[in-house]
């Protein structure tokens, strides 16, 4: 190393050896293992199986010494713990996904930079390196240079090399902190009338009122009303089932049971998943419309209930397996004098009926909007037994990106709003004083009526080039599990051999 590369990185002294000491990437001679893993690892080293997290290029993301990965674990594992962070089981998961990302990233990343022939300097490599080398008052040391031994040197140099490559990239595509004159010298350029252009996307603002109608509190005798055009759905059934995981095995127990080689109870006990049942084989959701919901065809549902008690049905594709149904007794028909059977009906109609209970909540949105011209927004409001809300001027601004002033985080009624272009549409092509039409947003059937209209200067932005890179950088990250060749099996790797608790053969 030179004199001049020493004498630059002096200027640091203890703080920079300390930061230095933590950023360089240390080469871990063990893999981290997470506290109360050593038997998950123990099991691994036994088996000979590695977990293999993923693939670029068809060149594995694995979790054993000495790959990239593992490294990048170690490291974000000391990272977390010089900032003081305990480790945990929420921290595993940070520290494991972030080093996953971090892997990719750099393949990615250092591949594209690969295929146009650039590699670092050895002086940029020293630089790099140098703080690995610094003593305790932030001078460069030749006698800790020397003490660390030459297989540690080498695999310093070449981390540096790949970090510099990575670096190349990020700094060319994303940007950095080095400008010349105030301007930036890496990343994309913006024109010099683009900061204007977006800060005036902020300057056209709408204010409105809002009456919204929450089809949380959908009534009881409206539901009991669908129930009563709809009886069929509601009969209650007196059902036990066994379901296995193949249709052949479902055949052959199905043989079994006719030709009383097994009773029922045993094949509940013995072979079925109980998908859909409790421990004794008793259909677990007793109503026909869930029958209907779990089986595949829905015509094989009024097969099974015009079985006679006791007979066995044939083998029933359901949504998790095939089934057998044997009817103990005859459906009863629905009581909806019964509060119980209303509430059934109610949840079956937020569950899987959204659009029913909008529609009532549509024709009196019709209704209030009426009721409004007639009056006023406010009368009408307290007609319908509705508090009007009232929202401060905002711009549209979809997906509330951060260069300008975002929907209005305190009103609940709007929650969603930056992501429904049609909703946006409806609000900001209301005239003032104007009323929209009814419109479904997130759990409310609102009308809204334009209050105000309001041009402002175009918005201050002073912290532009950095949200210009966060964006670039969250974009990146955002996307870089869609780059062609990437296979990404994170979740299911990590939750196999790190939360399942299954035993590993």
């Amino acid at each position: 190393m030179s004199e001049e590369e020493i004498k630059t990185h002096k200027k640091g002294k203890k703080d920079g050896a300390k930061l230095g000491a933590v950023i360089i990437l240390v080469i871990s001679a063990i893999v981290f293992i997470p506290t109360g893993g050593t038997l998950v690892w123990e099991a691994l080293a036994n088996s000979g199986k590695t977990p293999v997290f993923g693939s670029y290029k068809g060149k594995k993301i694995e979790y054993k010494a000495g790959s990239e990965f593992a490294d990048r674990v170690s490291y974000m594992a000391e990272l977390y713990k010089a900032y003081g962070q305990e480790i945990n089981q929420t921290t595993y998961y940070s520290i494991f996904n972030g080093a996953f990302e971090g892997t990719l990233r750099a393949m990615i990343f250092s591949d594209a930079v690969k295929k146009t022939g650039w590699e670092p300097s050895a002086n940029a490599i020293n630089r790099e390196i140098l703080p690995r080398f610094l003593d305790e008052n932030g001078n460069y040391s030749q006698k800790i240079y020397n003490q660390t031994d030459s297989s540690t040197r080498n695999q310093l140099r070449k981390t540096a090399a790949a970090n510099l490559s990575y670096d190349r990239y990020n700094d060319d595509i994303m940007g950095s902190s080095v400008s010349i004159a105030g301007n930036p010298m890496y990343g994309a350029k913006s024109s010099s009338k683009e900061k204007g252009f977006i800060g005036s996307m902020a300057c056209s603002k709408r204010s409105f009122e809002l009456a919204a109608f929450n089809t949380a509190d959908f009534p009881n005798e409206e539901a009991v009303k669908y129930g009563k055009t709809n009886p069929g759905k509601f009969r209650t059934l007196d059902i036990s089932a066994v379901t296995l995981e193949s249709q052949d095995e479902a055949k052959s127990l199905l043989k079994q049971l006719q030709n009383n080689e097994i009773t029922f109870e045993d094949a509940v006990s013995e072979k079925s998943t109980k998908y859909y049942t409790d421990k004794d084989g008793n259909l677990s959701e007793p109503y026909y419309y869930q029958l209907a919901l779990d089986i595949e065809n829905s015509e094989d549902a009024e097969k099974v209930i015009a079985l006679s008690p006791a007979e066995l049905s044939s083998v029933i594709q359901t949504k998790r397996g095939w089934t057998i149904y044997r009817v103990n007794a005859n459906a009863k028909e629905p009581d909806f004098n019964d509060e119980g059977t209303a509430g059934v009906v109610l949840e079956y109609l937020k569950a899987n009926e959204k659009g029913y209970i909008e529609n009532y909540y549509i024709d009196q949105a019709k209704a209030f909007i009426n009721e409004a011209k007639l009056s006023n927004f406010q009368d009408a409001c307290e007609k319908f037994g509705i508090t009007k809300t009232d929202v401060q001027s905002f711009p549209i601004n979809y997906g509330n990106s951060r260069f300008y002033a975002a929907t209005p985080s305190d009103v609940s009624e709007l929650i969603g709003l930056s992501t429904n272009e049609s909703v946006l549409q409806t609000l900001f092509s209301t005239k003032k004083d104007d009323m929209t039409d009814p419109f479904v947003l997130g759990s409310s059937v609102i009308v809204a009526r334009c209050t105000g209209l309001q041009k402002d200067p175009p918005a201050e932005m002073n912290d532009y080039q950095q949200i210009l890179t966060d964006a670039d950088n969250t974009s990146s990250q955002a996307t870089l599990k869609n780059f062609e060749g990437v296979e990404d099996n994170f979740m299911t790797t990590y939750f196999k051999y790190f939360l399942s608790g299954n035993d590993i053969q």
